[in-house]
């Protein structure tokens, strides 16, 4: 599926998103797809801090293309546009079907950053990290069927390589997730556990990476020590590396507190 096949879906979709006012991109957004390519990134990346606003994110969303219709073999371009697709396919909300295909859209978006830079961090962080939104929807076992495991080893594999810092933690975060969401008997909690922590010494302010711990002692019979993690992520003040990622990250812990206090009672 090509970027402009799925314009409308996150045009809808960028509604449910996240918090946030405004009817749509503003007049200096609608200069800025016209304008110089490094300031056109640039203005991206500066929405991209308050992309769970959905104004925001519609007018990142719409750079992001008009960045790729410009110069579609631009590295910069394409891993930017893959960021919006795993940030639109990231959405707890959102149907199986429509998840798994804006993962697979960021997907291959990351896949021709790498063909244009197999030397840097970002074209293999993104295809991993959407590749497991797109098996996410389409269901972890039927991805597996597709050979996506080899796949996605290789991409977060050469991710952490590269930079295992990346995205303040998210490369440990997602290998976290990648072994707690295996199927049985590939699943590894120990694994998981192990990579979450790492992703904590490298940014002791993830707040993604606590919930997904959490999340790893809940499915493991051990509520008494995810719940500390929850209310720890409940307890952060949200503004301290990246807000848009840290009030996400509140949503899935207050999301999974109920199951949690169940199991304590």
């Amino acid at each position: 599926m090509n970027l402009l096949s799925v314009v409308a879906s996150v045009s809808i979709l960028v509604e449910t998103v996240g918090g946030g006012g405004g009817a749509g991109p503003s007049v200096a957004g609608r200069d800025m797809a016209t304008a110089p390519l490094p300031a056109l990134l640039a203005r991206v990346d500066e929405l991209h801090h308050r992309r769970d606003d959905r104004a925001a994110f519609a007018e990142e969303q719409r750079l992001a293309e008009a960045a790729v219709a410009r110069a579609p073999a631009d590295y910069g371009a394409l891993w930017r546009a893959a960021r919006v697709y795993f940030w639109a396919s990231d959405d707890p909300g959102l149907p199986h079907d429509q998840r798994s295909r804006l993962g697979k859209t960021g997907w291959d978006l990351a896949e021709r950053a790498i063909a244009a830079n197999p030397n840097d961090v970002a074209g293999y962080y993104w295809a991993a990290v959407c590749m497991g939104n797109y098996a996410l929807g389409l269901g972890v076992v039927r991805a597996l069927s597709q050979g996506l495991e080899g796949r996605f080893r290789d991409r977060l594999g050469r991710a952490t390589a590269l930079n295992d810092g990346y995205e303040a933690g998210g490369v440990e975060t997602a290998w976290g997730r990648f072994f707690e969401k295996l199927p049985w008997p590939k699943r590894d909690r120990k694994a998981a556990e192990e990579h979450l922590r790492r992703a904590l010494t490298i940014n002791p302010q993830a707040l993604r990476a606590r919930v997904y711990l959490a999340g790893v002692y809940l499915d493991d019979g051990r509520a008494a020590e995810a719940k500390p993690l929850l209310d720890q992520v409940a307890a952060a003040p949200g503004d301290r590396y990246d807000p848009p990622e840290e009030r996400r990250a509140k949503a899935l812990a207050a999301g999974m507190s109920p199951e949690v206090t169940a199991k304590l009672k």
